[in-house]
């Protein structure tokens, strides 16, 4: 009761603190040690020099420790400094979630979601008030859900790094509330439902200490900031008109914490990415899609209603090869090379590549996909590494890319170069298919003879969705003791678990899950109850999934089914009670738009010779014209490098799905207008005719992602002053002003004598539409045949002349010019 009254005191004084806090960092006190903290830090940092250079003065131990006295106390020093920046940040985070809401939201611009760049400020200003007189309940209510819940899960965890017995001591929240940073509600979503996305940022002065192997440790200060979805469905007629909430976040959210007490010795590089990977895992594991947190608010709804997981799609993804990576194993007698593997994440979802050993230019052709329970949002996240062969030794970075797959749902397909971030260059091509799902039969055939024909074994062709209700009667693992079960589900070389239960004969799990289906004719799912303390098994049940593709809608409802419980298949009282559905996966035989529906715009240019505008008409083809598009998109067919390339189709309204009247294969789509025009293949800009040559360009604003692409197509028609000097060209880009900041400067490759360079490379810059009047462009051809690099060529642009809210994307030819002078173009 006493530390229930102290929270709540706590609370009440939030705003003084906050204010204080406020004054504190105004004072420039923040960042600025006490002289009884800067007397400590020299202490500590001397105590192990002193301590080492006394035990090799008295010749207790080996002269060679003098050896070791200056590398320890630079490690002492450079630990300090990670740590006091690591403080300084967190502490910076607290004072921002505890400062004013307009504050909060205009603070960091470029670190908030695109949609906060206009929010709702009323809105969060509103919830932010709930959740702050609400925070004492929901405090309590989250200290309880993680001891029961993420205890045993993180205990699990650290089992695999061979550290046992760990269990929390002690779980105080803080006093400062999460904070919402903005608020996006979704009207295009179905009727049954309400959506939104919220920007959750929890950073208070929270303090967690538990007990590992019997030693304490502690952590305070632990932040969490990501994207959170809210799904409300179904909705009701009667009280409390929504059935069930689906909270989630849509990737994984970014983490950040302060080591306490005997914990604070893996304060240290390489021994604390254990305890960071722990919780990540474990976050991931609870709220990351496509890990969901359910919850039941009717009677009148069934669990699995609310629980059932619902994938809107597979995403099936092609890393196929990269170029130009950076050398990170350097060597006197050879040129340095790396061992490139890439991880790929989608949510909680990961999968790695195999390792290309001394390669710059690795083609990997790896495929994976991943069940999408909610495309719009979602980030696909492809990191770059250089593997090392040291044990222990952390592998080198060599670069990273996102990709929305929003727009990829849309389409059906993504095809692209894409250019790695962080890093000092390299590209990496991704192929991407969406596939809906299905219950027509004629989509299996398919969907196995696509697969048949990739010669891929890993790839699906259909979805299982398991919802493990609860399981009765289950026998003893241990003589007078309670089983403590969980179930572990298994479908080809996959496999899930459900929370562990305690002391239970008759568990209640209610957990959802979602597998991949490599051939339903032939698989199966594989129910192992086993007691989570002895690791035995208490029982089983095989289901085969030929018997649901003869269910009604291929799904079952739960239902008891009984476990076998010893070698001699003899069934027992033991029951499992689950529910099935089955769907296939199908690819979308619709008109789709290879341009992202973002619509390619001219104008008269002073600077460019005539520009034809690119049109697209409407057409009728059938689902196999379709199928062939999307398969030369992803080298369906094509497993070298080279891809046929597809004209834009547009979708239009008045084109509608039907079938044959005798229900065939074929799926064709009839346009219910009276006329029809065939596919005509878009005519592209004629290039200019300039004296130094000519540059094709494309420019395109995302006012939603606030950023600015430019993809650098080719360039004709360079010059040759001697038959012997051809130049080698690459082309450089800055945007004004300020051109002096090394942040706008991006290049493309050097193509060795060549006149008609053919690049396609996109950079991307950020930039808010506010900056589009006042920022310019800079291209300049360059030839790298001597030291200096002499310009063959170069224009500006302003870049709100071609694109703009209105005018999302422009593509053109331009011709190049002598230098210009930064500032001269108006």
């Amino acid at each position: 009761m006493a530390d229930r009254q102290g929270e709540e005191l706590r609370l009440r004084d939030v705003d003084n603190d906050s204010s204080a806090l406020v004054e504190e960092d105004a004072d420039g006190t923040l960042d600025k040690p006490t002289v009884r903290q800067t007397v400590w830090r020299v202490t500590k940092g001397l105590a192990p020099v002193v301590t080492i250079y006394a035990l090799g003065f008295w010749r207790v131990a080996s002269a060679s420790v003098w050896v070791l006295m200056p590398f320890f106390f630079c490690l002492s020093v450079v630990r300090d400094l990670l740590r006091d920046a690591g403080r300084t940040k967190r502490r910076r985070a607290q004072l921002a979630v505890a400062a004013d809401e307009k504050d909060l939201i205009t603070a960091n611009v470029s670190e908030l979601p695109s949609w906060v760049f206009f929010p709702d400020i009323h809105r969060a200003e509103w919830l932010n008030q709930i959740i702050k007189q609400m925070w004492p309940l929901i405090s309590v209510y989250a200290q309880s859900t993680i001891k029961k819940t993420v205890e045993p899960m993180v205990a699990e965890s650290l089992r695999e790094y061979k550290i046992n017995n760990f269990a929390f001591d002690k779980l105080r929240l803080g006093s400062i509330p999460p904070k919402i940073g903005g608020v996006k509600v979704y009207d295009k979503v179905s009727r049954d439902q309400i959506m939104l996305d919220i920007d959750v940022i929890f950073a208070s002065d929270s303090d967690i200490s538990f007990y590992v192997s019997g030693i304490p440790c502690g952590i305070k200060d632990f932040q969490i900031r990501g994207m959170m979805r809210v799904v409300m469905k179904p909705l009701l007629t009667t009280s409390p008109l929504v059935g069930g909430m689906q909270i989630f976040f849509l990737n994984q959210p970014d983490i950040d914490y302060d080591l306490m007490g005997v914990a604070d010795v893996l304060d240290m590089p390489g021994l604390n990415d254990v305890l960071r990977k722990v919780i990540s895992q474990q976050v991931a594991a609870l709220m990351v899609l496509p890990n969901k947190l359910p919850i039941v608010l009717s009677n009148e709804i069934a669990a699995h209603v609310v629980k059932l997981p619902e994938p809107e799609g597979v995403l099936r993804v092609h890393i196929f090869q990269a170029k130009n990576l950076v050398a990170k194993d350097m060597s006197l007698i050879r040129k340095g090379k790396s061992d490139p593997y890439v991880i790929v994440t989608l949510g909680a979802q990961q999968y790695k590549t195999h390792t290309i050993n001394n390669e710059l230019n690795p083609k990997w052709d790896y495929w994976c996909e991943f069940a999408s329970f909610s495309p719009r949002g979602q980030v696909l996240k492809l990191k770059l590494y250089d593997e090392d062969e040291m044990v222990g030794k952390k592998h080198s970075n060599l670069g990273r890319a996102s990709i929305q797959i929003g727009n990829v749902a849309k389409t059906g397909y993504f095809d692209k170069w894409i250019n790695l971030e962080d890093t000092k260059h390299g590209m990496v091509h991704v192929r991407m298919l969406w596939l809906d799902l299905t219950l027509e039969q004629s989509a299996l055939k398919r969907a196995l003879t696509e697969t048949q024909e990739l010669r891929i074994t890993n790839l699906s062709s259909a979805v299982v969705m398991v919802y493990v209700d609860s399981a009765i009667n289950l026998p003893n693992a241990r003589a007078q003791s309670k089983p403590d079960p969980l179930v572990r589900v298994t479908v080809g070389q996959t496999t899930q678990m459900t929370v562990g239960k305690l002391r239970t004969e008759r568990p209640v799990y209610e957990q959802g899950f979602t597998f991949l289906v490599s051939n339903p004719e032939t698989d199966t799912i594989e129910f192992k109850v086993i007691d989570q303390k002895t690791n035995t098994q208490l029982g089983l049940y095989v289901y085969e999934l030929s018997a649901l593709l003869l269910a009604q809608n291929m799904r079952v409802d739960t239902q008891p089914y009984d476990l076998i419980i010893d070698s001699k298949n003899q069934q027992h009282d033991s029951k499992l009670l689950f529910c099935l559905q089955l769907k296939f996966l199908k690819k979308l035989p619709v008109l789709v738009d290879v341009n992202d529906d973002t619509p390619t715009v001219t104008k008269p240019l002073s600077r460019q010779t005539s520009i034809q505008s690119t049109k697209s008409v409407n057409s009728v083809i059938t689902s196999a014209d379709v199928s062939e598009i999307q398969s030369s998109a992803v080298g369906v067919n094509t497993p070298t490098d080279g891809m046929s390339r597809t004209s834009s189709i547009k979708r239009d309204s008045t084109v509608s799905r039907s079938s044959h009247a005798g229900g065939g294969d074929q799926e064709p789509l009839v346009e219910q207008a009276e006329t029809t025009e065939l596919l005509s293949e878009p005519e592209e800009p004629a290039p200019g005719t300039g004296v130094l040559g000519s540059i094709q360009l494309t420019l395109t604003f995302s006012v939603a992602r606030q950023r600015l692409n430019v993809t650098i197509h080719k360039v004709v028609n360079l010059p040759i002053k001697e038959a012997s000097d051809i130049p080698d060209p690459y082309v450089k880009l800055y945007v004004l002003p300020k051109k002096e900041n090394s942040n706008t400067k991006r290049k493309t490759e050097t193509y060795k004598d060549n006149c008609n360079p053919v690049y396609e490379e996109t950079f991307e810059y950020i930039m808010g539409v506010a900056e589009l009047n006042s920022k310019q462009l800079e291209v300049t051809v360059l030839t790298k045949k001597t030291w200096h690099s002499p310009v063959l060529g170069q224009i500006v642009l302003n870049i709100s002349d071609y694109v703009n809210v209105n005018t999302p994307s422009f593509t053109g030819w331009f011709d190049l010019e002598t230098e210009i002078k930064e500032g001269t173009v108006g």
